[in-house]
């Protein structure tokens, strides 16, 4: 199994997630916020990924007669490079975007589900946006981006913080210097 094949997996991504803020965590505490993933699948999948390298083992605990591991991410082995992406057919492409688009549609469904739900106050919206940049604005934007980012990446979770999942998906269109269908 390659990388992409390992970390683009239904259950598996959703597992890399919980690590996006830089927290450690149990399977135990996975459990708790996974809890629709069976106990068994939730430690299967955990193996693949600590086989890959893509999570490690940072401690061990003896409790009661079991060990207690403890997972981080292994930042640098979680990211597709563009190398990598380069190596995907376009099937595959379409495959992972999919997949992509199905747990971000599952993820908003459960938004829906909740018992009080109110975009305003949840900060929840979805838009889209053209902007004309040429590739140096473009790589401009991308550092901003990364930039606002990196200042709140490591915050730890607390009752005053609620975890929000922040999806990009950029696509150009058209070609160089025409003007989209409605002339803007």
């Amino acid at each position: 199994m390659n990388k992409i094949e390992t970390i683009l997996h239904p259950v598996r991504i959703r597992i890399i997630q919980q690590f996006l803020n830089g927290q450690a965590a149990t399977a135990k505490q996975l459990a708790n916020t996974l809890p629709d993933v069976p106990q068994a699948t939730l430690y299967r999948q955990l193996d693949i990924l600590v086989k890959a390298e893509i999570l490690a083992v940072t401690e061990q605990n003896q409790i009661r007669g079991t060990i207690e591991k403890t997972y981080e991410l292994n930042t640098g082995a979680a990211i597709v490079t563009n190398e990598e992406a380069k190596e995907m057919s376009k099937e595959d492409h379409l495959k992972f975007f999919m997949l992509f688009a199905v747990h971000l549609t599952k993820s908003f469904e459960e938004y829906l589900d909740k018992d009080s739900v109110d975009f305003e106050r949840d900060g929840v919206g979805y838009r889209q946006l053209a902007l004309h940049l040429s590739d140096g604005e473009f790589n401009e934007l991308l550092g901003d981006l990364r930039q606002v980012f990196a200042k709140y990446i490591g915050n730890a979770p607390s009752p005053e913080r609620t975890k929000r999942v922040i999806s990009t998906i950029i696509i150009p269109e058209g070609e160089r210097g025409k003007e989209d269908e409605e002339g803007n």
